[in-house]
């Protein structure tokens, strides 16, 4: 069996994100992560554009895309990926989320229970059919244990 991917995040970028992503809630917030390889060193979060439901899903403009992209170039890192929260469901990946999700992207996924965000997991895909693989989070003081139970829970 292959080892699982690993990513680290500085202990400043989790709480920065999970403070976002409560900031945001009732809605999905979002924001896009860099650093490099293997190393989430920044995150900046960016403006929800879904129009439709944004409680349950989230957008992210071409424009500030592109602006993440300039930002990434002017620190010296690179885009690794993007995170949002899940309001008042598990931090793990549904269907459209699978549907939407870019090979080469860490999918970083916050659980906001009640206006509080309570667990984090993160995953990557590395073809254009295959399923969602979970990687490791390695953080201070931070254990992404729990994530992989619910994740688990989530295939059966």
């Amino acid at each position: 069996m292959p080892e699982r991917s690993e990513v680290r995040f500085d202990r400043a970028v989790l709480e920065d994100i999970a403070r976002a992503a409560s900031t945001a809630y009732p809605y999905e917030g979002c924001g896009a992560l860099l650093g490099e390889r293997g190393h989430v060193r920044v995150t900046l979060p960016l403006p929800n554009t879904e129009k439709g439901s944004p409680r349950v899903r989230f957008e992210v403009s071409s424009g500030d895309y592109l602006r993440v992209e300039r930002e990434a170039d002017a620190q010296g890192l690179r885009l690794l990926g993007f995170w949002h929260s899940h309001p008042d469901h598990p931090a793990r990946p549904s269907v459209t989320d699978r549907a939407r999700a870019w090979e080469g992207l860490l999918t970083v996924i916050v659980s906001v229970q009640e206006g509080q965000a309570r667990d984090i997991g993160a995953w990557e895909i590395h073809g254009r059919e295959l399923p969602f693989e979970l990687v490791e989070i390695e953080s201070p003081g931070f254990s992404s244990a729990l994530v992989t139970t619910l994740w688990r829970e989530g295939e059966k």
